[in-house]
């Protein structure tokens, strides 16, 4: 198995178990690739220039500090989702595997402010933000800690894969 055909398997395994979608970054380059966010919630927020600008900041600020530090960076990105950032590091192939965003409990019962909050600043429809963040997951922090080990358990195992 080739290096990046281990990281699409870590991917697949993880999704398969948790339902948490995760796309791989090895460069700056390819995080203008919006594609690669399968979360309706944030692709409906990308609409507007303004959210995506942002997200592609918090991304590439989030994306260095993994790499640079080696270490999983877990964060509120700008639409307040918390996300996770773990690098990887396969013979050669370097990056980062970015976790689909999920929300907490509080912010499932705020969640009606909010969304009046983000359809007016970026300027999308409030209904359609809405309909969406009602499918993004909710977790506890424990749920984050374990599905972070999960995906470096993971990839772990699939580096073994490599040869």
């Amino acid at each position: 198995m080739k290096e990046l055909q281990a990281i699409d398997k870590v991917i697949e395994a993880y999704y398969g178990i948790t339902g948490l979608h995760s796309y791989f970054i090895q460069s700056k380059n390819d995080i203008t690739d919006s594609a690669k966010e399968r979360n309706f919630f944030c692709k409906c927020l990308k609409t507007s220039a303004s959210a995506l600008k942002q997200c592609d900041e918090c991304t590439v600020e989030n994306y260095t500090m993994a790499l640079e530090s080696k270490k999983v960076q877990t964060y509120s990105c700008h639409a307040g989702l918390v996300k996770w950032s773990v690098p990887v590091r396969i013979n050669e192939v370097t990056g980062v595997i970015i976790s689909e965003g999920v929300i907490s409990k509080r912010q499932v019962e705020e969640s009606e402010d909010w969304i009046n909050y983000l359809a007016e600043k970026y300027n999308v429809s409030k209904t359609i933000l809405m309909k969406n963040y009602s499918n993004v997951r909710e977790m506890t922090e424990e749920q984050v800690d374990q599905a972070i080990a999960l995906l470096e358990s993971l990839v772990a195992y699939y580096k073994t894969e490599v040869k």
